[in-house]
């Protein structure tokens, strides 16, 4: 039987990210790096993990992966945290939303620790805060919206429920539910870095199975005027990033 490659996913340093947002036509600039790249996915903030890159300039990668993801619109974006600095209800809230915007295009790559910050001997686990952020996604099922203008009923709201998760390692105590519904794609795609003991992500970046491609050199000087323009038009491959990646949709049981 015949493997099939796993997508290319390349990964943007934080230099040019924040190099791109400082410069009139700098998104639409990056963007075309990335796409001679034949990179089916974009990775936004993995230089947090790596202890030799996560002291320079950088911007928060949701805000980012908004401007990318609306340049590159049939492109998956994942977007780095790491529980030494975020924490999971508003790391489930952001990219959520930001699925939800980018029509079912988004996914999380959750990491040990971000380097940027100093050593405390605070506990955090990886896994506890994927499992949370996870249930909290769960918390609101798409399709509990009716949307019936005649019985004045958006949502079915006894599918609506909170999560009640009351610590664990990491000492998370989140009730929930979001305040955003599900996603198309199920729930947003959650990946961990190689370095994260996270057994139920749905993928692990930057090991050997889905290694990160090199962003190309930056050449010429952006053309200010491109700048308000996303590439390539209204995007009409409404692939998800699950599709992208090649994984199911998740099946949520629920009682």
């Amino acid at each position: 039987m015949t493997e099939t490659a796993a997508p290319t996913v390349v990964a943007v340093p934080d230099a040019d990210l924040a190099t791109a947002v400082g410069r009139p036509g700098g998104i639409r600039a990056l963007a075309d790096r990335i796409r001679v790249t034949g990179a089916a996915v974009v990775a936004i903030g993995t230089d947090r993990f790596d202890a030799g890159r996560a002291r320079g300039q950088r911007l928060d990668p949701t805000t980012v992966a908004l401007a990318l993801g609306r340049a590159l619109p049939t492109l998956g974006v994942l977007v780095a945290v790491a529980p030494t600095r975020e924490h999971p209800y508003n790391v489930a809230r952001r990219v959520l939303s930001l699925d939800h915007v980018l029509d079912g295009r988004v996914g999380l790559v959750v990491g040990a620790r971000d380097h940027g910050l100093p050593v405390t001997d605070e506990q955090h686990d990886p896994a506890e805060f994927a499992a949370v952020v996870r249930g909290l996604w769960r918390t609101w099922p798409l399709d509990s919206i009716v949307g019936d203008r005649v019985a004045g009923v958006f949502a079915d709201t006894d599918r609506i429920r909170p999560l009640d998760h009351d610590g664990g390692t990491g000492g998370y105590r989140v009730r929930g539910p979001l305040t955003t519904p599900s996603s198309r794609q199920g729930e947003p795609v959650l990946a961990a870095w190689h370095d994260a003991d996270v057994p139920t992500a749905d993928l692990v970046l930057g090991a050997e199975a889905h290694p990160l491609a090199p962003l190309p050199a930056a050449t010429g000087v952006p053309d200010a005027r491109r700048a308000s323009r996303p590439s390539g038009g209204p995007a009409t491959d409404r692939r998800t990033l699950r599709d992208l990646l090649g994984l199911p949709v998740p099946v949520v049981v629920t009682a």
